[in-house]
């Protein structure tokens, strides 16, 4: 089974509980304080083994998700069950796509190669709030090889602002330009 529809499905069915319950945001914070726990890559490695019976990996993921919801307690031992704890971050990531649009906001995910301010994460947001005509949840992601700058995907757009862009985009215009006149060519002497 593929990890992108099986996760749209199972976020589907905890959001719609979730509505049930009227807390779909806390139905958040449990899932992502859970899949924080599994991205421990020694935990992540455990869940991750084949040889490691069902039934243990059930009793760590009961453990892991302890003060959690009953239902999603529950969820994280199907997941267990089914040696699918590895698709929990897509399906948080769908479930939070699910809230945001419930909730009327839009969700940007961030890239700059340092960490940004608060004031600048602000600013940031309000900047594309006002472009969206939304609230702007910000997803923000370090990656030291943009070199510098800003890189932002909000729904279906990229603003690259990023260095990196910038360098691939003066290095192709340089290879785009015309070749240097023989006039103007030096000649080798020997």
């Amino acid at each position: 089974m593929a990890k992108a529809p099986m996760a749209k499905r199972y976020a589907q069915a905890l959001f719609s509980l979730a509505e049930a319950e009227e807390s779909r945001e806390a139905w958040l914070d449990d899932l992502a304080g859970i899949q924080e726990q599994m991205a421990d890559s020694s935990v992540a490695l455990f869940f991750g083994e084949p040889r490691v019976p069902a039934e243990r990996k059930q009793e760590a993921a009961a453990r892991i998700a302890e003060g959690a919801r009953p239902l999603v307690r529950n969820f994280l031992g199907l997941l267990a069950q089914r040696q699918a704890t590895g698709s929990l971050p897509a399906i948080v990531s769908e479930y939070r796509r699910l809230l945001n649009e419930r909730l009327g906001r839009a969700q940007a995910v961030v890239t700059t190669a340092a960490p940004i301010s608060a004031e600048q994460r602000g600013r940031l947001a309000a900047s594309l709030g006002a472009m969206l005509d939304k609230e702007v949840v910000l997803d923000e992601r370090e990656d030291p090889e943009i070199i510098g700058g800003i890189v932002v995907r909000i729904e279906d757009r990229i603003i690259d602002g990023s260095v990196r862009s910038r360098l691939n985009g003066l290095r192709q215009s340089l290879g785009r330009q015309a070749p240097v006149p023989a006039a103007y060519e030096t000649e080798e002497r020997a």
